[in-house]
């Protein structure tokens, strides 16, 4: 909230300037209308890397990066090309809940696969595991998340809203319906409780092939065939809230090259930490650190500063995926296909509200009464602070690997470009050398038939015995 008075306050500010510009290039091309992607031709951010243990809703940290953030726009008529920050693609990193499956329908299966498992071995569970969960939750938010309670000094936690550690949350759900129910039970109940969880963990996996988002095979098998240029295959992994993993899943297996997830961390994103983890993972992994040109995790300074577009995160959460992305110089799209529910309700109850301020209006001018009115710009400014952050925004999912693959072709070109320009520079000279050389050649190779005084400087010919000048005796 936090966040979106500060960006309303700075557009508000800049509202007037931007009316101003309305003949202007847009700094977003729409690639094609009926597939609601945008994408932002300039995203060149020079964020500070040195706000490690900042919150996350640090109003002065976001209010340096939407400065630093503003779009501009540079053309070279002679090139007939964009002056922007093209880069090929080297990584893409996904969100996985709500970005490629729908969470709810997903989860809400292996809870009801969970309790079928408990009803079969005959437990009386009034109280479901997940409810279970969320009191044990709010009794004692500091042990699933650790790190949250060491930089809170294990003070009010009440701003946590969801757990971190999921794993040892269920686990400890479950065997706290298996205790006490029969001494059998008592005598077994670690082998209870894992297998309990691998049923759950197994029910998951298997339903999330039921509810991926749209055209999420295809989008992942298209980034795969991309090649960067050095020949190698682009890397592809995951960084995510959840405990789930993609190379679980038969249809997703081969397509992911490591997964990092908050719990691993012991925090959740929009935390740096969960980012910083992901990036170690490559630049330590051999057969995938080549994006980093081999060099290693104990190098992070360097790691950090090579960090730019050619690494792009793909999420469905604007503050944990697309704005976290981009304090990180990471290229982002903010993928809303499985959230687009929620904001449409979201929307729903806007016009409702839209409806009921336009009858009081009516109102209030049939009685006579004076109204202020604030001619809003709300719906204006939002889209304005999601479309300044994100670098694309698609409400399709399919629609993810054209953008992707519109970006590595641009940087693909852009590079080879330059390569073209470095070649042809050479060449240049090379020539220049030449030319230079064979004058040279020519000079000495032309006999001489002048010669200068020895004394004052004065051009002779080259068979005066003295200088008409000065006088002075010359050498024949």
């Amino acid at each position: 909230m936090r966040l979106i008075q500060f960006c309303v306050f700075k557009i508000l500010s800049h509202t007037i300037g931007h009316f101003g510009q309305a003949f202007s290039p847009s700094p977003y091309r729409l690639i094609n209308p009926s597939t609601s992607i945008y994408i932002k031709w300039k995203t060149t951010h020079s964020f500070s890397m040195m706000e490690h243990a900042e919150p996350p809703n640090d109003v002065a940290k976001w209010e340096a990066m939407y400065e630093q953030n503003a779009p501009t726009m540079t053309f070279n008529d002679e090139k007939r090309k964009i002056n922007l920050e093209r880069s090929e693609v080297k990584v893409v990193t996904f969100d996985l809940d709500n970005t490629i499956w729908k969470t709810s329908a997903v989860i809400s299966h292996a809870n009801d696969e969970l309790a079928k498992h408990l009803d079969s071995l005959g437990i009386d569970a009034p109280v479901r595991v997940e409810n279970i969960m969320g009191l044990l939750f709010k009794t004692n938010k500091s042990k699933y998340c650790p790190l949250q309670a060491e930089d809170n000094q294990n003070q009010n936690m009440d701003h946590i809203k969801a757990p971190v550690l999921l794993t040892h949350l269920r686990k400890d759900a479950i065997m706290e319906i298996l205790r006490n129910q029969t001494e059998e039970l008592d005598n077994d109940l670690d082998k209870l409780t894992e297998e309990a969880f691998a049923t759950w963990t197994k029910a998951r996996h298997g339903a999330i092939s039921s509810h991926l988002a749209s055209g999420v095979e295809d989008t992942l098998k298209e980034i795969r065939q991309l090649r960067t240029s050095a020949g190698k295959r682009v890397v592809v992994g995951a960084i995510t809230d959840g405990n789930s993993d993609p190379r679980f899943v038969d249809i997703l297996a081969d397509h992911f090259d490591f997964v990092v997830n908050a719990e691993n961390v012991g925090i959740s994103k929009p935390d740096r930490r969960v980012y910083d983890a992901a990036i170690r993972h490559v630049c330590s992994n051999e057969e995938l650190n080549h994006v980093f040109d081999k060099v290693g995790s104990e190098n992070f300074d360097i790691i950090m500063d090579m960090l730019g577009p050619w690494w792009v995160h793909v999420g469905d959460d604007f503050v944990k995926d697309i704005v976290a992305a981009k304090d990180l110089k990471m290229r982002c799209i903010w993928s809303r296909e499985l959230v687009l529910d929620k904001k449409q309700g979201i929307d729903e109850k806007a016009q409702a509200a839209s409806e009921r301020s336009e009858n009081e209006l009516r109102q209030k001018i049939a009685e006579g009464k004076v109204t202020r009115m604030i001619i809003g710009a709300e719906n204006y400014l939002t889209e304005s602070i999601f479309e300044e952050f994100s670098d694309a925004i698609v409400d399709n999912f399919s629609h993810v690997a054209k953008v992707i693959s519109s970006w590595h072709l641009e940087g693909m070109e852009a590079k080879e470009l330059e390569l073209t320009e470095v070649v042809s520079h050479n060449c240049k000279l090379t020539t220049d050398q030449e030319q230079k050389m064979q004058l040279t050649e020519s000079i000495e190779a032309k006999p001489r038939d002048t010669k200068y005084c020895m004394d004052c400087g004065e051009q002779l010919p080259i068979k005066a015995k003295f200088c008409f000048k000065c006088g002075f005796k010359q050498c024949v």
